[in-house]
């Protein structure tokens, strides 16, 4: 899962490797004495390393847009003093990456940022109508002309791949920093479980007939934070949390809704009979009961069943599911009642 270390290594990643470019950039235009060229690129080197200060200093956005400003002074630069060549085109493949980069790491840091697809279709677009096959860069015009030609259609096929592998780019960093992002609003931190927002949406998408809610209350979990400390008994959910887990399918949802309540869905579920899921009980009982692996307090959960082919929707499932725990706590706790059973 993306976090902010992460994303922020990546970024110092690809900024020591723009300074590493333009390095090469800058000697090369210098062994061509295309001066104009080397001072723009050395001012991208200067800027750059200026960003990596600031990434250190936490400040990621500010340095971001260092690297915008930059890249737009070598595109400037080049279109003014090379026209059409390779330090026309390369800047340009450059500003766009960086455009992705960006946006990608503004989702997921959840920063201000500037929209890549625009940036990147307006690159492209500007590349198909400067497009030319005449190319005389710095130290090729002493080539034959058609070894020219050859090393402008490689060129070109080049930088055409990678414009149009970053749109693509664009489109999978975009889905994939929403994927992120809505996974972390639907993930209870303590846990690892989903949320009662993942919860809710997740009804949403299912059909309550083919399901069967199981509502986990955890028995007595005051007692344990007064006598324990809140720090045990946040370990004590996590230890219910990964029970629970381990005794339900891969399919099925695990959730916390609340302090110490937990759901599990159970999907296609029509086949699981009334008797296996006390079974799941007792066994899940059985093992938080267990003190000495972990020298947490012994714990037990009391569990409230509905199947979803007795509800109309999910509200009415709910109600029956938290009507059975209700009656296994006036009971002293540590079982399982299935609704209408």
């Amino acid at each position: 899962m993306l976090d902010r270390v992460w994303a922020k290594r990546l970024l110092d990643s690809m900024s020591r490797g723009l300074i590493a470019l333009h390095v090469l950039l800058a000697l090369c235009y210098l062994s061509n004495t295309l001066m104009p060229m080397f001072y723009a690129n050395a001012l991208c080197i200067l800027l750059n390393t200026f960003g990596l200060y600031l990434l250190k200093k936490g400040r990621a956005r500010t340095q971001i847009l260092m690297i915008y400003f930059s890249e737009l002074v070598q595109l400037a630069l080049s279109v003014l003093f090379v026209g059409h060549g390779a330090g026309f085109q390369l800047p340009l493949v450059g500003l766009t990456c960086m455009a992705f980069l960006a946006e990608y790491l503004g989702r997921s840091m959840k920063l201000e940022y500037v929209p890549a697809m625009p940036l990147a279709v307006s690159s492209f677009v500007v590349y198909a109508l400067l497009f030319t096959r005449s190319f005389y860069g710095p130290g090729l015009a002493p080539f034959p002309e058609s070894a020219v030609t050859m090393l402008q259609v490689i060129w070109s096929m080049a930088v055409f791949i990678l414009l149009i592998g970053g749109m693509l780019s664009a489109l999978r960093l975009t889905s994939a920093s929403e994927h992120t992002l809505t996974s972390r609003a639907e993930t209870d931190e303590l846990t690892g479980l989903i949320n009662r927002a993942g919860y809710d949406r997740i009804l949403e998408e299912l059909n309550v007939q083919d399901a069967i809610l199981l509502l986990v209350d955890t028995d007595k979990f005051k007692g344990i934070n007064d006598r324990y400390g809140h720090e045990t008994g946040d370990r004590v959910l996590q230890k219910i949390a990964k029970t629970l887990l381990g005794y339900f399918r891969h399919e099925d949802y695990v959730c916390r809704i609340g302090g110490d309540e937990f759901a599990v869905v159970l999907v296609n579920a029509g086949a699981i009979e009334d008797e296996k899921l006390r079974e799941k009980t007792r066994f899940i009982n059985r093992e938080l009961a267990g003190t000495a692996a972990d020298e947490l307090p012994a714990v037990s959960v009391s569990v409230g069943v509905a199947r979803g082919s007795g509800a109309e929707d999910w509200t009415e499932l709910f109600k029956q599911a938290d009507t059975a725990l209700y009656e296994v706590k006036q009971e002293g706790g540590r079982g399982c009642r299935i609704w209408g059973a």
